[in-house]
C-alpha cells in the first residue's frame, strides 16, 4: 500500500476540494440557507478520510479494494469538479440553455478529464511516467476515459429502451438507469486505467 500520510493528505485536499466546489453548486440551486452549505461542506470534508482509513484497512488483506476506493474518491471529486466549473459558468453568465450550455460543459467536462488524470497518475496508480512515455499514457487515457463516456450513455439509453412500458416513473427509471450506468463506467475505467494505462513496467 501507499504511503499513510500521503493518502490522509490527499483525502483532505480532495475534500476540501469537493466542499469548496459544493458552494457553487448549492448556490445555483437557489438555496439560501447557511446551514445548508456548512452541513454539505462539513460531510464532504469529513468522508474521504474516513473512506482512506477503511481503504487501508481492507487493503492490507485486498490491495485491489484499497486501490479502488482511491479510485471511487478520485471519482467523486471528478464528478464535483465536473459539475463546480459548469454552474461557475452558468452563475457568472447568467446562460444555462443552447449553445452556451453546450460550451460550458464541454469546458467542464475537460476539467474533470484533466483532474481525473492528474490524481489518477499521481496518487491511485502512482504512475512514474515522463516523457514521450508520458504522452502515450494520457494518449490511452483519453482513449479509456472516451471509451467509460461510449459506456456510460449507452447503458443508460439501453436500460431506458428495455423499460419502455414499465410501470415505473419516467424520473425515477432515468435515474436508476443512470445509477447503473455509472457502476458499469467505473468498473470500465478502473480496469482500463489499471490494465492499460497506468501498467507499471515489469522489473528485470
Amino acid at each position: 500500500m501507499g504511503d499513510s500520510k500521503k493518502d490522509y493528505k490527499a483525502s483532505l485536499i480532495i475534500g476540501a476540494a469537493a466542499a469548496a466546489l459544493s458552494v457553487i453548486m448549492v448556490k445555483n440551486f437557489g438555496v439560501t440557507n447557511p446551514a445548508t452549505y456548512v452541513l454539505v461542506a462539513v460531510m464532504l470534508l469529513i468522508l474521504p478520510p474516513v473512506g482512506i482509513f477503511v481503504a487501508r484497512l481492507v487493503g492490507k488483506k485486498i490491495v485491489a479494494l484499497y486501490q479502488f476506493i482511491k479510485f471511487a474518491e478520485t471519482g467523486g471529486l471528478n464528478t464535483f469538479v465536473d459539475l463546480g466549473v459548469l454552474n461557475l459558468l452558468i452563475l457568472i453568465t447568467g446562460l444555462s440553455a443552447g449553445i452556451y450550455y453546450s460550451l460550458f460543459k464541454g469546458i467542464s467536462f475537460v476539467s474533470a478529464v484533466i483532474n481525473s488524470y492528474f490524481w489518477n497518475k499521481h496518487w491511485v496508480f502512482e504512475s512514474k511516467e515522463k516523457g514521450e512515455a508520458g504522452e502515450k499514457e494520457f494518449a490511452k487515457f483519453i482513449m479509456v476515459s472516451i471509451g467509460g463516456f461510449i459506456v456510460n450513455v449507452s447503458a443508460a439509453s439501453l436500460i431506458i429502451y428495455l423499460a419502455k412500458g414499465s410501470s415505473m416513473e419516467s424520473k425515477t427509471l432515468a435515474n436508476v438507469a443512470a445509477l447503473i450506468a455509472f457502476v458499469l463506467t467505473m468498473a470500465w475505467n478502473f480496469l482500463g486505467y489499471k490494465l492499460v494505462v497506468f501498467v507499471k513496467p515489469k522489473k528485470k
